[in-house]
């Protein structure tokens, strides 16, 4: 029993980190992009990269007082997290949610010094300040709680997990479908379709093509690129953001012409 209690607990540990972790992303990304974005792989409001990184960093680093060491040691633990990651994803998704290629002193894009530094600083801060906090309200709550709360966040979290990778599968094979389309569908709202709501139409029964989410990947993740089909992706990306910007530029039109 002490041991489930635990394992409870650390679950806990798990999905706490992983909110805050979605909170620190969404705000950041939506403060740049000038919009809600929901930022996480997973529909739900949690970024679990972010809570298993923290988790690693209480269960192994958690005993070491030296500051520098734990720094150090945290950069290590979490860009191995953040590399390994990646790479998995990839591999099974045959996509990449983030690049920095374009980075100072990175490693094959999946890792770059800055997040090292980040991760070393989050490292730090966890440790030594969040997690014993965090500890004193997992631990007052109630058993029988404990075990309700944790079955329902479980059982949220592998819905979510199973919803995600289904409405993903397939992602690269529709790509091509949806770059064959592009350019019939350029022609067919070429310059004279000055319409606004027959242009949003025919935008929407283009991005209908791609199910809810595909399309919240899309939005979620600017540097989102597929592995075999990255140049149909591309095409893809631009007619759907330059079509945005031409239905902008029509609304503008027609309420400025009254």
């Amino acid at each position: 029993m002490e041991l489930l209690i635990y394992t409870e607990r650390v679950f806990l540990w798990l999905m706490i980190y992983s909110v805050a972790g979605w909170i620190y992303e969404t705000a950041l990304c939506s403060v740049q992009a000038g919009k809600f974005i929901n930022r996480g792989f997973l529909n739900g409001p949690y970024c679990p990269i972010y809570g298993f990184g923290a988790v690693l960093d209480v269960l192994i680093l958690g005993r070491i007082s030296n500051v520098a060491l734990l720094f150090i040691l945290g950069v290590l633990l979490d860009c191995s997290l953040e590399y390994a990651t990646s790479y998995v994803m990839e591999k099974l998704f045959h996509a990449r949610w983030w690049d920095y290629s374009d980075k100072k002193l990175n490693i094959n894009g999946r890792i770059c010094a800055l997040g090292a530094l980040v991760f070393g600083i989050f490292s730090v801060v966890v440790v030594k300040y969040v997690q014993p906090a965090v500890e004193r309200m997992t631990d007052a709550i109630p058993t029988a709680l404990l075990h309700v709360i944790c079955a329902l966040t479980l059982a949220s979290f592998v819905t979510d997990i199973i919803t995600t990778v289904v409405g993903f599968a397939g992602f690269n094979e529709k790509l091509r479908e949806l770059a064959s389309a592009v350019e019939g569908i350029e022609r067919k709202i070429a310059e004279q379709v000055r319409d606004v709501s027959a242009r949003e139409a025919i935008l929407e029964r283009f991005t209908s093509l791609m199910n809810a989410q595909q399309r919240r990947m899309i939005h979620a993740f600017p540097r989102l690129r597929s592995v075999s089909y990255n140049d149909a992706f591309a095409a893809v990306k631009e007619h759907i953001a330059n079509e945005r910007e031409r239905l902008r530029e029509l609304r503008r039109s027609h309420k400025k012409n009254g």
